[in-house]
């Protein structure tokens, strides 16, 4: 029973810290994207940077 409550606090930590990283990149501006910012290559290229026409 203790070693279930040490790995669910473990992955909790984890995801709490992947969450912190991407609201922590979204303010700086930065992209989560993971097209490596070639995103003229990316397949959402037209979704993730649209124009105002």
């Amino acid at each position: 029973m203790g070693l279930t409550i040490i790995i669910t606090v473990v992955i909790v930590a984890i995801v709490v810290a992947i969450i912190a990283n991407e609201i922590r990149k979204k303010k700086q501006g930065k992209s989560s994207c993971s097209c490596g910012g070639s995103c003229g290559s990316c397949g959402m290229n037209c979704s993730c940077h649209t124009t105002k026409k």
